[in-house]
């Protein structure tokens, strides 16, 4: 089968999708600069001591956290970029007072990783705000700091101001690494119609090869409990190339891949698919950008539509009308909107060089051939159906159905807005 070429190249990428179950807002449908915000934590101090208005706070340093793996004059630096820092109190959350800071004393510890700053502590004053009263500051409270970071909010139940709902924009460039994405929506299109958008229905895998992994016992016999229902997402409509990647590597100190000479990518091919990622340094570039890993069904969607139509009946049963797509652009393989062995390339590609006519449905580009994509999903047998022999590798996809477990290839990745993960 193709699709099984594909795997040869033994070459990975990153590709990056939103998942998204809900509301959009009226400036990212028309493609505004203007974006919804929100502050999110950067560090947190707790109060230990608090005595006729003088005190102390205490930053506990943990791997993750800002301040670790940094030098003192580093952490000071952060510290020392404000003076004055709300003090609030827990359960409920609410602003109590002030905390100016007037010494910052850091404590060492030394381990495999060599000498580490543990803990931060920070002495200063303390004035409670007007109306609260004194003793109100006391050990217990803390203290935070926040960075600004750009959210989504859920793309299909977004309601303007007059109450009309608005249908989420079928592209738009997402702001924290400037991809374009596009929308994999509920139902199913006809001559440029959607048909039950809040219906999530896909019918994976296939029908006919009863000895593949991706056999489906149900790929002719459709019905609602058999049936994948997944709820609207947006996804990347190229893969991530070797610049971007790179930057996500400046930015978080990251190592770059074994088989990138001196540091850098290959002259001439920044804007070819990243490949050779783990799994763990594809979740890691998904945190980055404020996504995640698509499951392997999202994916599959993505790369090859709904599977079929259906429709209500008259006594409220469903009929479903399987019409699968072999590869993304259609029933017959062509391999020059498909870059496989057959191509004789012999390489990745730019992934500008993919002709449009190589899209997905939804008009994602790259699902079939040039590298191969992690999901977040486990190497599993499909309900009725089991496996030749069991992995515990995640599940590869590459193009429509196919499904594979190499040790190093790279995903899609998704982000839920309902947990507001995106940048």
């Amino acid at each position: 089968m193709i699709f099984n070429f594909i795997l040869k190249l033994k070459r990975l990428i990153i590709i990056l999708s939103i998942f998204s179950l809900g509301s959009f807002t009226q400036a990212q449908e028309k493609g505004e600069s203007s974006l919804n915000t929100r502050m999110v934590p950067l560090w947190k101090g707790e109060v230990e001591a608090v005595y006729s208005g003088k005190g102390k706070v205490k930053i506990r340093i943990r791997k993750g956290s800002i301040f670790y793996g940094k030098e003192e004059e580093e952490i000071k630096a952060i510290l020392e970029k404000k003076n004055q820092y709300t003090v609030l109190q827990k359960n409920p959350e609410k602003e109590i007072g002030s905390f100016y800071i007037r010494q910052i004393s850091i404590s060492y510890q030394t381990n495999l990783e060599g000498k580490k700053a543990s803990e931060i502590e920070l002495y200063g004053s303390f004035t409670a705000n007007s109306g609260m009263p004194e003793h109100l500051l006391t050990a217990g409270t803390f203290i935070q700091d926040y960075k600004q970071e750009v959210v989504y909010v859920e793309p299909g139940a977004f309601f303007t101001e007059d109450r009309r709902r608005t249908r989420p924009a079928k592209q738009f460039r997402h702001p924290k690494d400037g991809k374009e994405m596009v929308f994999v929506s509920g139902g199913y299109e006809q001559n440029g119609e959607l048909f039950y958008e809040s219906m999530g229905f896909f019918l994976h895998g296939q029908g006919n090869e009863p000895s593949e992994d991706n056999y489906n016992p149900f790929y002719f016999k459709p019905e609602r409990g058999n049936l994948q229902d997944i709820s609207s997402f947006y996804i990347d409509k190229y893969e991530v190339t070797n610049r971007e990647y790179s930057k996500f590597l400046k930015e978080t100190n990251t190592p770059p891949p074994p088989h990138w000479k001196g540091g850098k990518y290959p002259t001439g091919k920044e804007h070819h698919p990243v490949n050779g990622i783990t799994y763990r340094e594809a979740e890691a570039y998904a945190r980055w950008s404020g996504k995640r890993l698509p499951t392997e069904m999202e994916w599959e969607k993505a790369a090859r539509g709904t599977g079929m139509t259906w429709k209500i009946n008259r006594d409220e049963s469903y009929s479903f009308f399987p019409n699968t797509l072999e590869y993304p652009f259609g029933n017959d393989f062509d391999s020059s909107l498909c870059n496989t062995l057959e191509s004789k390339k012999m390489d990745t590609i730019s992934v500008y060089e993919l002709a449009k006519r190589s899209a997905s449905p939804y008009g994602a580009i790259g699902m079939c051939g040039n590298v191969a994509e992690w999901t977040s999903s486990d190497y599993l047998p499909y309900q009725g159906h089991s496996l030749k022999k069991t992995h515990s590798e995640k599940c590869i996809k590459s193009s429509g159905a196919d499904r594979s477990h190499p040790q190093k290839k790279n995903p899609r990745h998704i982000s839920d807005p309902s947990e507001e993960f995106q940048i």
